[in-house]
Protein backbone atom coordinates (compact mmCIF):
# COMPACT_ATOMS: atom_id res chain seq x y z
CA UNK A 1 0.00 0.00 0.00
CA UNK A 2 1.37 3.33 -1.27
CA UNK A 3 2.17 5.94 1.75
CA UNK A 4 0.55 8.61 0.40
CA UNK A 5 -2.05 9.30 -2.65
CA UNK A 6 -1.87 12.20 -4.95
CA UNK A 7 -5.51 13.26 -6.21
CA UNK A 8 -5.89 15.53 -9.42
CA UNK A 9 -8.93 16.24 -10.83
CA UNK A 10 -8.94 17.77 -14.40
CA UNK A 11 -11.35 19.31 -16.94
CA UNK A 12 -9.75 20.17 -20.40
CA UNK A 13 -6.10 20.93 -18.65
CA UNK A 14 -4.07 19.97 -21.81
CA UNK A 15 -1.88 22.99 -21.36
CA UNK A 16 -0.22 22.71 -18.17
CA UNK A 17 -1.13 19.18 -17.45
CA UNK A 18 2.05 17.66 -18.65
CA UNK A 19 4.19 19.66 -16.62
CA UNK A 20 1.55 19.22 -13.52
CA UNK A 21 2.46 15.14 -13.76
CA UNK A 22 6.35 15.57 -14.45
CA UNK A 23 6.31 17.14 -11.06
CA UNK A 24 4.52 14.14 -9.24
CA UNK A 25 6.50 11.18 -10.69
CA UNK A 26 9.27 13.61 -10.21
CA UNK A 27 9.50 13.44 -6.29
CA UNK A 28 12.25 12.80 -4.13
CA UNK A 29 9.38 9.96 -1.56
CA UNK A 30 8.87 7.44 -4.15
CA UNK A 31 6.28 5.74 -2.05
CA UNK A 32 2.70 7.02 -3.79
CA UNK A 33 0.32 6.55 -5.93
CA UNK A 34 -0.94 9.88 -8.36
CA UNK A 35 -4.90 9.40 -8.69
CA UNK A 36 -5.80 11.39 -12.19
CA UNK A 37 -9.53 11.98 -13.21
CA UNK A 38 -10.28 13.01 -16.15
CA UNK A 39 -13.31 14.99 -15.17
CA UNK A 40 -15.09 14.85 -18.74
CA UNK A 41 -12.00 16.78 -20.65
CA UNK A 42 -13.24 17.45 -24.35
CA UNK A 43 -9.57 18.16 -25.35
CA UNK A 44 -5.97 16.30 -25.38
CA UNK A 45 -6.40 15.73 -21.62
CA UNK A 46 -6.73 11.95 -22.42
CA UNK A 47 -4.31 11.42 -24.74
CA UNK A 48 -1.70 13.18 -22.20
CA UNK A 49 -2.34 11.28 -19.59
CA UNK A 50 -1.77 7.87 -21.66
CA UNK A 51 1.50 8.80 -22.41
CA UNK A 52 3.13 7.93 -19.19
CA UNK A 53 3.70 4.35 -18.40
CA UNK A 54 4.55 4.51 -14.98
CA UNK A 55 2.46 2.48 -12.49
CA UNK A 56 1.81 4.84 -9.68
CA UNK A 57 -0.38 7.04 -12.53
CA UNK A 58 -3.93 5.48 -11.96
CA UNK A 59 -6.37 7.51 -14.75
CA UNK A 60 -9.66 7.08 -14.26
CA UNK A 61 -11.64 8.58 -17.26
CA UNK A 62 -15.66 9.80 -16.39
CA UNK A 63 -18.56 11.88 -17.56
CA UNK A 64 -17.93 15.64 -15.71
CA UNK A 65 -19.47 15.39 -12.38
CA UNK A 66 -18.01 18.83 -10.92
CA UNK A 67 -14.96 19.37 -8.74
CA UNK A 68 -16.39 18.74 -5.62
CA UNK A 69 -17.86 15.06 -6.65
CA UNK A 70 -14.64 14.15 -8.32
CA UNK A 71 -12.55 14.87 -5.70
CA UNK A 72 -14.17 12.81 -3.04
CA UNK A 73 -14.69 10.37 -5.63
CA UNK A 74 -10.78 10.29 -6.17
CA UNK A 75 -9.89 10.29 -2.01
CA UNK A 76 -12.21 7.37 -1.61
CA UNK A 77 -10.68 5.17 -4.40
CA UNK A 78 -7.23 6.13 -2.75
CA UNK A 79 -5.18 3.61 -0.96
CA UNK A 80 -3.38 5.96 1.14
CA UNK A 81 -4.04 7.11 4.60
CA UNK A 82 -3.01 10.41 3.46
CA UNK A 83 -4.03 12.33 0.27
CA UNK A 84 -1.94 15.69 -1.48
CA UNK A 85 -3.91 17.92 -3.65
CA UNK A 86 -3.22 19.26 -6.59
CA UNK A 87 -4.56 20.80 -9.51
CA UNK A 88 -3.77 20.07 -13.06
CA UNK A 89 -2.12 23.69 -13.73
CA UNK A 90 0.31 23.47 -10.94
CA UNK A 91 3.58 22.21 -10.07
CA UNK A 92 4.75 20.47 -7.05
CA UNK A 93 8.48 20.52 -5.91
CA UNK A 94 10.30 17.43 -5.91
CA UNK A 95 10.68 17.64 -2.19
CA UNK A 96 6.94 18.03 -1.39
CA UNK A 97 6.20 14.94 -0.54
CA UNK A 98 9.64 14.20 1.31
CA UNK A 99 8.89 17.33 3.71
CA UNK A 100 5.60 16.61 3.82
CA UNK A 101 4.68 12.91 4.50
CA UNK A 102 7.63 13.29 7.26
CA UNK A 103 6.00 16.34 8.89
CA UNK A 104 3.10 14.17 9.06
CA UNK A 105 4.82 11.56 10.66
CA UNK A 106 6.26 13.65 13.47
CA UNK A 107 3.18 15.30 14.11
CA UNK A 108 0.05 12.45 14.35
CA UNK A 109 -2.13 15.67 16.10
CA UNK A 110 -1.93 17.33 12.77
CA UNK A 111 -4.97 16.34 10.10
CA UNK A 112 -4.19 19.05 7.89
CA UNK A 113 -0.95 20.58 6.31
CA UNK A 114 0.15 22.99 3.77
CA UNK A 115 3.02 24.74 2.49
CA UNK A 116 4.37 28.04 1.20
CA UNK A 117 4.49 28.30 -2.47
CA UNK A 118 4.82 30.54 -5.37
CA UNK A 119 2.77 32.45 -7.78
CA UNK A 120 2.77 31.71 -11.38
CA UNK A 121 1.91 34.73 -13.66
CA UNK A 122 1.97 35.31 -16.92
CA UNK A 123 5.70 34.28 -17.53
CA UNK A 124 6.43 35.09 -13.81
CA UNK A 125 7.59 33.07 -10.79
CA UNK A 126 6.79 35.33 -7.30
CA UNK A 127 6.44 35.04 -4.00
CA UNK A 128 2.88 34.26 -2.37
CA UNK A 129 1.01 37.35 -1.91
CA UNK A 130 -1.08 35.83 0.96
CA UNK A 131 0.54 36.39 4.25
CA UNK A 132 2.06 33.15 5.47
CA UNK A 133 0.32 31.82 8.87
CA UNK A 134 2.35 28.95 10.18
CA UNK A 135 1.05 27.14 13.54
CA UNK A 136 -2.44 26.13 14.65
CA UNK A 137 -3.57 28.94 16.91
CA UNK A 138 -2.84 31.39 14.46
CA UNK A 139 -4.17 28.97 11.31
CA UNK A 140 -7.87 28.98 13.44
CA UNK A 141 -7.73 33.06 13.93
CA UNK A 142 -6.68 34.01 10.54
CA UNK A 143 -9.53 31.36 8.79
CA UNK A 144 -12.27 34.81 9.73
CA UNK A 145 -10.16 37.14 8.12
CA UNK A 146 -8.86 34.94 4.63
CA UNK A 147 -8.01 31.20 3.55
CA UNK A 148 -4.76 30.74 4.49
CA UNK A 149 -4.21 27.23 2.34
CA UNK A 150 -3.20 27.51 -1.57
CA UNK A 151 -5.32 24.05 -1.99
CA UNK A 152 -2.52 22.60 -4.58
CA UNK A 153 -0.18 22.67 -1.39
CA UNK A 154 -2.08 20.77 1.01
CA UNK A 155 -2.11 16.92 2.46
CA UNK A 156 -4.20 15.67 4.64
CA UNK A 157 -5.61 12.43 6.49
CA UNK A 158 -7.88 10.39 4.67
CA UNK A 159 -9.71 9.20 7.85
CA UNK A 160 -10.21 12.56 9.11
CA UNK A 161 -11.55 14.10 5.30
CA UNK A 162 -14.15 11.50 5.41
CA UNK A 163 -14.88 11.87 9.41
CA UNK A 164 -15.44 15.57 8.10
CA UNK A 165 -17.94 14.82 4.92
CA UNK A 166 -15.21 15.84 2.64
CA UNK A 167 -15.73 18.30 -0.26
CA UNK A 168 -19.29 20.06 -0.19
CA UNK A 169 -21.16 20.86 -3.67
CA UNK A 170 -22.58 23.88 -1.84
CA UNK A 171 -19.29 25.66 -1.40
CA UNK A 172 -18.12 24.65 -5.58
CA UNK A 173 -15.67 27.66 -5.28
CA UNK A 174 -14.53 28.19 -2.26
CA UNK A 175 -15.06 23.82 -1.53
CA UNK A 176 -11.59 23.65 0.03
CA UNK A 177 -11.75 27.10 2.64
CA UNK A 178 -14.88 25.24 4.26
CA UNK A 179 -13.73 21.97 4.48
CA UNK A 180 -10.61 23.14 6.26
CA UNK A 181 -13.17 24.77 8.74
CA UNK A 182 -14.53 21.40 9.10
CA UNK A 183 -10.96 19.60 9.24
CA UNK A 184 -10.28 21.72 11.59
CA UNK A 185 -12.47 20.33 14.45
CA UNK A 186 -10.83 16.82 14.30
CA UNK A 187 -7.39 18.03 14.90
CA UNK A 188 -4.69 20.62 14.17
CA UNK A 189 -3.10 22.15 10.83
CA UNK A 190 0.40 23.74 10.05
CA UNK A 191 1.76 24.92 7.42
CA UNK A 192 5.35 24.92 6.14
CA UNK A 193 7.93 27.15 6.05
CA UNK A 194 9.14 25.63 2.55
CA UNK A 195 8.14 26.50 -0.89
CA UNK A 196 6.69 23.05 -2.01
CA UNK A 197 4.22 24.29 -4.81
CA UNK A 198 3.84 26.69 -8.07
CA UNK A 199 0.00 27.97 -8.21
CA UNK A 200 -1.40 28.93 -11.44
CA UNK A 201 -2.97 32.27 -11.85
CA UNK A 202 -4.71 32.97 -15.64
CA UNK A 203 -8.13 34.71 -16.57
CA UNK A 204 -9.10 31.02 -17.30
CA UNK A 205 -9.03 29.80 -14.01
CA UNK A 206 -12.38 28.49 -12.64
CA UNK A 207 -11.43 30.96 -9.34
CA UNK A 208 -11.39 33.88 -11.80
CA UNK A 209 -14.20 33.08 -13.67
CA UNK A 210 -16.23 32.64 -10.65
CA UNK A 211 -14.75 35.19 -8.34
CA UNK A 212 -18.04 37.06 -7.50
CA UNK A 213 -19.62 34.05 -6.07
CA UNK A 214 -16.19 32.48 -4.49
CA UNK A 215 -16.39 36.18 -3.06
CA UNK A 216 -19.87 35.62 -1.51
CA UNK A 217 -18.89 32.33 -0.40
CA UNK A 218 -16.13 32.91 1.32
CA UNK A 219 -18.20 35.87 3.47
CA UNK A 220 -20.28 32.87 4.79
CA UNK A 221 -17.06 30.92 5.60
CA UNK A 222 -15.38 33.80 7.34
CA UNK A 223 -18.62 34.63 9.30
CA UNK A 224 -18.72 30.96 10.88
CA UNK A 225 -14.76 30.92 11.39
CA UNK A 226 -15.49 33.61 13.17
CA UNK A 227 -17.86 32.54 15.19
CA UNK A 228 -15.86 29.07 15.68
CA UNK A 229 -12.41 30.71 16.42
CA UNK A 230 -12.80 34.24 16.91
CA UNK A 231 -10.18 36.25 15.86
CA UNK A 232 -9.33 40.16 16.00
CA UNK A 233 -13.12 42.06 15.33
CA UNK A 234 -11.26 45.01 13.35
CA UNK A 235 -9.09 42.78 10.86
CA UNK A 236 -12.45 41.18 10.47
CA UNK A 237 -13.95 44.17 9.76
CA UNK A 238 -11.83 45.00 7.25
CA UNK A 239 -11.52 42.08 5.31
CA UNK A 240 -15.23 42.18 5.53
CA UNK A 241 -15.28 45.89 3.53
CA UNK A 242 -12.14 44.24 1.31
CA UNK A 243 -14.13 41.73 -0.07
CA UNK A 244 -17.62 43.56 -0.59
CA UNK A 245 -14.89 46.07 -2.41
CA UNK A 246 -14.64 43.59 -4.87
CA UNK A 247 -18.48 42.52 -4.71
CA UNK A 248 -19.33 46.00 -6.10
CA UNK A 249 -16.39 46.71 -8.37
CA UNK A 250 -15.92 43.36 -9.95
CA UNK A 251 -13.79 45.07 -12.49
CA UNK A 252 -10.89 45.54 -10.19
CA UNK A 253 -7.66 43.38 -10.87
CA UNK A 254 -8.06 40.05 -9.67
CA UNK A 255 -4.07 39.40 -9.76
CA UNK A 256 -3.63 42.52 -7.55
CA UNK A 257 -6.16 41.10 -5.01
Amino acid sequence: MPKVSFVITIHNGETHLKKCIDSVLSQTFADFECIALNNGSTDRTQEILEQYTDSRLKIIRQENIGVSRSLNKGVHLSNSSLIARLDADDAASKYRLERQVEFMIKNPKVVLCGSKFRELIGGQSLPQKVAFIGTDPFIRKSMSLFNPFAHSTVIFRKQNFIQAGGYSDQYRNSLDYELWLRMLDLGEAHILNDELCDVRFTKQSVSYQNKRRQKLESLFIRWNAFKKFGGNPAEAFYYLIKSLIGLIFPSINYFNR
